[in-house]
């Protein structure tokens, strides 16, 4: 699911609340969304579903927890509570386990809540959030006047789920395979924080220690070649823009990646200078929406719808 979400001047956090949680639950429909609402700007593009069902509509002030299934296993979930208690910011907080009774959760992945890294919102003037979603990931990226998405390594933020790489993590052991994000902070070097993995010697990491570093096929370096063509043969003649898909390791805790996100995702990292953000992309017979991450020239890919 792809939606610009565009919010009038004046909105109200409750509505704006209801109408993200909407989204991501399913609604494809923009009439029937609040008032707040800018229906006549607003987009929704649902060729690949939302995916996701409200967990806790009691999670706390301005905030709903949702789930979606983990891809290999059905019956677990990744839990992300959409947080807009703190004035002008959206938080994608991300737990482990989320307890709906209790209204609690479990190991938040570190900077899911910071007002740095996540995304900002304007009530008074107005503005735009766009959202990709599917069962897998949802990534959130703001329009304020204030600019474009977070306010350092400005990229979409949210949470992601990666494959399993290592012979130990598997459903049956519950180490949680997704994390949250900011795009703009993994061009930079940090794919974003797990809520809780394993280190070397088999003891459980969490908080600010439980960090990924992004890792792909050299793309930082890659994203600068020699000379000025950046696209590879297409093999029909032409050429295209390269993707890369984006990886996560921490060298202190394990000498191996623990796995990768953009097969999941379909979230990938293209060179310096390709394109521009909102600018769309075919791949493979997909459309996807350029962001920018980290800096102006710096961008990735996401599925877009």
């Amino acid at each position: 699911m792809y939606a610009r979400y565009d919010y009038n001047a004046g909105a109200s956090i409750s509505n704006m609340l209801s109408d993200i949680v909407s989204l991501l639950t399913g609604t494809t429909d923009k009439a029937t969304l609040s008032a707040s609402c800018n229906q006549a700007s607003t987009q929704i593009i649902s060729q690949v579903a939302a995916g996701w069902t409200l967990h806790d509509a009691s999670a706390g002030t301005n905030m709903q927890c949702l789930k979606a299934p983990l891809a290999d296993d059905a019956s677990a979930f990744k839990y992300l509570c959409v947080d807009l208690n703190t004035t002008g910011y959206l938080f994608p907080k991300v737990y482990e386990v989320w307890d709906a009774t209790g209204h609690a959760g479990t190991n938040m992945a570190s900077t899911s809540d910071s007002t740095s890294y996540n995304q900002r919102i304007d009530t008074s003037n107005g503005g735009s959030l766009y959202i990709w979603a599917s069962a897998r990931f949802v990534m959130f990226a703001s329009q304020t006047a204030a600019g474009w998405a977070s306010t350092i390594k400005p990229g979409p933020s949210g949470i992601v789920e990666r494959t399993r790489y290592l012979p130990w993590d598997t459903p049956a052991a519950g180490w949680p395979p997704f994390l949250w994000c900011n795009l703009g902070y993994a061009m930079y070097g940090t794919l974003g924080y797990s809520p809780r993995h394993m280190q070397k010697d088999e003891t459980p990491v969490t908080g600010t220690s439980a960090s990924l570093t992004a890792g792909t096929v050299c793309f930082s370096t890659l994203a600068m070649p020699s000379g000025s063509d950046q696209k590879v043969p297409d093999g029909a003649g032409g050429s295209t823009i390269p993707a890369w898909p984006l990886m996560g390791h921490n060298a202190s805790h394990m000498p191996l990646m623990y796995g990768e996100i953009s097969s999941l995702c379909d979230i990938w990292v293209i060179p310096d200078n390709m394109a521009a953000t909102h600018d769309v992309l075919s791949m493979d017979g997909k459309q996807y929406s350029v962001v920018q991450t980290n800096g102006p020239t710096e961008s990735m890919i996401i599925r877009k719808g």
